[in-house]
């Protein structure tokens, strides 16, 4: 399906920072690296397929990783094409017994090392640190994510990844919120593409994407006995289009799960939402059984119309108001008087951010019922804990 042009905006904060482009297969391997080289501050993006490239090239390098196998199997010109916009572009091979690469070479390339996969991060990372030039240049994520859009990649190169929600009395699995990642470029927010920096079309469609992953997860742990709520984050504003809730409302009849397993999660944003509709679809949603939750609460300046206003189930402390008060910079109170609203409304709260030991035994000094954080772990690919997914 093509999908519309992003929508011009105002540019987005860049941070200057030593780039590589990976040519690889897309497997557990190369999503571990972005992961690790991006950890050292290496901004990384991947070409899994030809169709990659354009979006690559938008996102500019300062060295090639390149799997001779992949790029020969999925027809790449990438070097000869990266020939094009760099004087020198230093190289970085996978070596194969059968071949020495010399074939991938062009005129304005060097290879510079060849490594044995897996890939010894520090080496990848010391090597990359002497080639690097970051000066003049950065990361845009924006003009990244139009490139995908025009070539039709966006969609195909989504995917969905999911985190734990814990209860903070005994620490077990209450639930599951899934996550958004671009394959090719994993450490890219996703608020980009869920905000007014995309064209709506492609706002509505990646999210029934993550609906769809969503209602996967929550049939397949239905079926082992596990009936916790799966939630999916939806910007506020597309619950006010019509088409948007028709077909959510169409994959809810059709979900074979029991009723309130699903669980639509309001993101916080900037742009301006008629609270009355807002609040309304709400109602109906519930209807079909999909429970509301509202996100990132202490974030935004509509949150306190909103919880006022919508029929919410379950209401999400934001990780900077949970930090703010847990160093001091707000008084803790802000955070019980939320707590006790929450109470009063027989709705569930859950905060978000515990990373630490210490952060835990705050959060149940507080009395919250739920928590979310790295410290139970990261979100990770549903396979982790759906056998045979």
């Amino acid at each position: 399906m093509s999908l519309a042009p992003m929508k011009t905006k105002a540019a987005i904060p860049m941070t200057a920072t030593a780039k590589v482009i990976i040519v690889e297969e897309e497997n557990a391997l190369s999503r571990s690296l972005q992961d690790d080289l991006e950890a050292h501050d290496i901004a990384v993006a991947c070409v899994f397929s030809k169709l990659d490239e354009e979006a690559s090239l938008v996102f500019g390098a300062d060295a090639l990783v390149i799997d001779p196998k992949s790029m020969r199997e999925n027809g790449h010109d990438l070097l000869d094409r990266f020939s094009g916009l760099r004087s020198s572009l230093p190289v970085i091979l996978t070596p194969n017994p059968k071949d020495s690469g010399d074939d991938l070479a062009f005129d304005g390339a060097s290879t510079v090392q060849r490594l044995q996969k897996p890939y010894a991060v520090p080496t990848l990372c010391n090597l990359i640190g002497r080639m690097a030039d970051v000066s003049g240049h950065a990361v845009n994520d924006h003009d990244y994510v139009t490139a995908l859009v025009e070539t039709d990649r966006l969609l195909p190169n989504l995917s969905v990844e999911f985190q734990s929600k814990q209860s903070l009395k005994n620490d077990k699995i209450v639930g599951y919120e899934a996550l958004t990642r671009i394959k090719t470029r994993r450490a890219l927010n996703p608020a980009i593409i869920f905000s007014d920096l995309v064209d709506v079309a492609v706002e509505v469609e990646a999210t029934l994407v993550v609906i769809d992953e969503s209602i996967r997860l929550a049939t397949a742990l239905a079926k082992r006995g596990k009936t916790v709520p799966v939630s999916f984050n939806c910007s506020a504003i597309l619950m006010t289009y019509r088409r948007f809730v028709d077909a959510l409302i169409s994959r809810l009849k059709q979900a074979d799960v029991p009723p309130n397993t699903l669980m639509l999660e309001i993101t916080e944003e900037s742009r301006v939402v008629d609270v009355d509709r807002l609040a309304a679809v709400c109602h109906v949603l519930r209807e079909h059984g999909l429970r509301i939750s509202i996100d990132d609460y202490g974030t935004g300046l509509a949150n306190l119309e909103r919880i006022a206003k919508i029929p919410f189930d379950e209401l999400k402390l934001d990780k900077t108001i949970f930090d703010a008060c847990y160093d001091g910079d707000l008084p803790m109170s802000l955070l019980t008087s939320m707590l006790d609203f929450c109470r009063s409304r027989k709705a569930r709260s859950v905060i978000e951010g515990i990373e630490t030991k210490h952060h835990l035994a705050q959060a149940r000094l507080l009395g919250a019922d739920f928590g979310q954080g790295f410290y139970w772990g990261c979100a990770v690919p549903p396979k982790y804990f759906v056998p045979g997914w």
